[in-house]
């Protein structure tokens, strides 16, 4: 038997449909996204640009599935924080100018995109050229969260990796790695719970302290997930900042388990803790499975 079928994820609390009764900011700046994609949603007030913006949001952004996926979580991180969102393609060194131009409209068409559904975020765009990895790790030094699709403009890769695996690895700062099956999601998303990975419970991490804050920005619960091998399950709910939480222990190795919970979860977030600087071991064994195998958006905290 798999590690994952040693244990029961349990899901009562956050099933769809049985979120709070109230919507929460991310359920309300999902909305925009619903709208913006043919689904049924709540039409939203047009709101006026953010006077004050206090941090900035990066997303690599190509004319693949995955990286609109991303725009559009990092538009909504972007809209929840009333940070500035800061769109970046990277482009060959031997591009044509038609290519240019097309690479200009895709800028233009995905500004556009955003605008028609968060009006709230102020949005740039930059066209650059030369290694996208490298440039994303560059920018990305000053922004409050890099945000990248996962297997995000894959033709680039270098050592088997992405550039989004290599962002992940590599940035100093929190990263976002967009994973969906689908999107947009279906009904009861926006309720969802995130999920943090801990390794010891009595000890807080940088990646317990972002999913607080993060869940406490959403409206949120959290789930703080303890994975380990014969450990003795248990369960308890505490409010924490005005945040309701789980904290459970399960009998099971942590990735296995943390991919499971991925699947009734709007994000996980998880720790780095990889090693040395090469970038296929700078990310730590769970962190790496998380990246390239969950369900939902992963944070990676260090």
């Amino acid at each position: 038997m798999s590690d994952v079928g040693r244990y029961h994820v349990q899901q009562e609390s956050w099933s769809a449909g049985a979120g709070p009764s109230r919507p929460s900011r991310y359920s309300n700046a999902l909305h925009g996204y619903l709208g913006a994609a043919g689904e049924s949603a709540p039409a939203r007030p047009l709101e006026r640009p953010v006077a004050t913006v206090t941090g900035t949001v990066l997303v690599g952004v190509d004319d693949s599935p995955a990286s609109y996926m991303a725009v559009d979580h990092a538009a909504i991180e972007a809209e929840m924080h009333g940070w500035e969102l800061r769109l970046l393609h990277v482009q060959h060194a031997s591009g044509r100018q038609a290519t240019h131009d097309a690479n200009l409209q895709l800028l233009h068409t995905v500004t556009e995109r955003v605008h028609a559904a968060a009006p709230a975020v102020a949005v740039t765009s930059h066209l650059a050229t030369g290694s996208a990895a490298s440039l994303l790790l560059i920018e990305g030094g000053n922004a409050n969260l890099l945000v990248v699709g996962h297997r995000h403009s894959a033709m680039g890769t270098t050592l088997g990796l992405s550039v989004g695996d290599r962002v992940a690895a590599q940035h100093a700062g929190v990263v976002m790695v967009v994973r969906m099956p689908y999107w947009p999601p279906g009904p009861g998303f926006g309720a969802l719970p995130l999920v943090v990975g801990v390794d010891n419970p009595a000890s807080p991490t940088p990646a317990v302290t972002f999913a607080l804050h993060e869940a406490r920005l959403r409206g949120c619960e959290l789930v703080m997930l303890h994975a380990q091998p014969n450990a003795a399950s248990s369960e308890r709910t505490e409010t924490i900042d005005g945040v309701l939480v789980h904290h459970r222990t399960v009998d099971a190795d942590p990735s296995p388990a943390l991919i499971d919970y991925s699947r009734q979860a709007a994000a996980v977030v998880v720790g780095r803790r990889g090693i040395g600087v090469n970038p296929v071991t700078m990310l730590g064994s769970v962190s790496r499975a998380m990246v390239q195998h969950a369900n939902c958006p992963v944070f990676l905290a260090s």
